[in-house]
């Protein structure tokens, strides 16, 4: 930067300082040259941008997998179906982690994994996913919000970034063993989390799939309802890869979306 100033005569004094003057003569005229110095972590005079500052957050995926009894005639349609989204969103890329939880009447919150890289997940087969008992959903529900706010809470608490939570639900219907939270306390739960950004996605094979799924909070566009079959199934789980794949991409690239429409990329297991 440049200030020009009437002067006969100049002298000079550097001090330690961000702004160092020169200054030339030139006739009677002073031209005094300001020479902007760096100074390192200082954001004023440090024009060097952070990457990490403009990264994007981590997808943290929590699936929450029906293990209730009625699954058990698509017990390996849901395994090959889950184990193929999983795959694809390995593929995808290394920003995303995984947490596993399955639940019926006699556990309705079983970790099967917590936290984990998406790349480092094992494929599930019929001795880790085996139904049995009744369906808690609301419990299951209730207990892993839970569980993620504490997780979240914590990571503000020790200075990490949080995550962006996207939180699946896998089922077939039929809310029967829940104790301990009720449709009410859930549908508020997951209202107040969806305010705080999380995407709430549905997939059931239940003919009544909509109607739990807006009781409970979730929106119509993240919601879908598919057959309880292979091809059912299949077609289920690859259009929850795809919109998931979509987000991630979305995110990457900074562009707008809307957690209300998870399957924007369609929903295959309901096409006719």
């Amino acid at each position: 930067m440049w200030v020009i100033a009437s002067s006969k005569s100049a002298s000079v004094t550097r001090h330690k300082h961000p702004l160092v003057p020169h200054v030339t003569h030139v006739g009677p005229v002073c031209v005094l040259q300001v020479e902007q110095i760096p100074t390192k972590g200082n954001p004023m005079t440090d024009p060097t941008p952070n990457p990490a500052a403009a990264a994007p957050k981590v997808t943290h995926m929590y699936i929450l997998v029906d293990r209730s009894g009625s699954m058990e005639s698509i017990a390996s349609d849901v395994i090959g179906g889950f184990n193929q989204t999983v795959a694809e969103q390995a593929q995808n890329g290394q920003d995303a982690k995984l947490t596993v939880i399955q639940f019926d009447s006699q556990d309705p919150a079983h970790v099967m994994y917590a936290g984990i890289p998406i790349a480092e997940m094992t494929k599930l087969d019929r001795t880790s996913y085996q139904p049995r008992g009744g369906t808690p959903l609301l419990d299951a529900t209730g207990l892993l919000i839970g569980r993620i706010r504490v997780e979240q809470a914590a990571r503000v608490a020790t200075g990490l970034q949080t995550e962006d939570v996207v939180f699946v639900t896998i089922t077939d219907g039929q809310e029967n063993q829940s104790r301990e939270y009720n449709l009410a306390r859930v549908t508020q739960l997951i209202e107040q989390c969806k305010a705080e950004g999380w995407t709430f996605v549905y997939i059931s094979a239940a003919l009544t799939a909509y109607a739990d799924a807006a009781a409970m909070g979730y929106d119509r566009g993240s919601t879908q309802q598919f057959q309880p079959t292979a091809d059912g199934s299949g077609k289920a789980f690859a259009s929850m890869s795809r919109g998931m794949s979509n987000m991630r991409d979305k995110k990457r690239a900074m562009e707008s979306y809307d957690s209300s429409v998870f399957f924007e990329t369609g929903k295959d297991a309901e096409d006719k």
